[in-house]
């Protein structure tokens, strides 16, 4: 099956990448003004560690990962039938809830570095995913 059978058009390409670009501005509020510190304190590293890295390559890695999040949102709701921004926000909340927080609860569980609080990074990382998966579907029922 093709995106074009679901009915994607150009709209819902650009749909799509707005969701994505808005669950990646998500990101920015949440690792910085919302639970940058928490989550800093819950990864065990200092803020020099982190001031040596690079962020360039993450930062369009973290973009490219929430735009094709989002288009996993948009072709769950084309299937379902997209009613509006509600059931774009229920797509991305099972999504995010059912597969994005389920799958990082293994890092909390198989965590082997010491100075990490694992429990308290994977709610703040979870969190995130499902906040960003719920934006993104909301954001691309409104465009689409």
């Amino acid at each position: 099956m093709t995106l074009e059978a679901l009915g994607f058009g150009t709209r819902d390409y650009l749909a799509v990448v707005a969701g994505g670009v808005a669950y990646f501005a998500l990101g920015a509020l949440w690792f910085s003004v919302l639970f940058g510190k928490r989550w800093m304190a819950a990864t065990g590293r200092s803020p020099e560690e982190f001031a040596d890295a690079s962020p360039g390559p993450g930062m369009l890695l973290t973009l490219l990962g929430a735009v094709v999040s989002t288009g996993v949102v948009a072709v769950v709701y084309q299937w379902a039938g997209g009613g509006g921004v509600l059931d774009g926000m229920s797509v991305g909340a099972l999504i995010g809830i059912g597969i994005a927080a389920m799958e990082g609860m293994k890092g909390a569980v198989y965590s082997f570095d010491e100075r990490a609080h694992p429990w308290a990074l994977y709610g703040i990382n979870a969190g995130y995913a499902v906040c960003g998966l719920v934006l993104g579907g909301a954001v691309y029922a409104l465009v689409a």
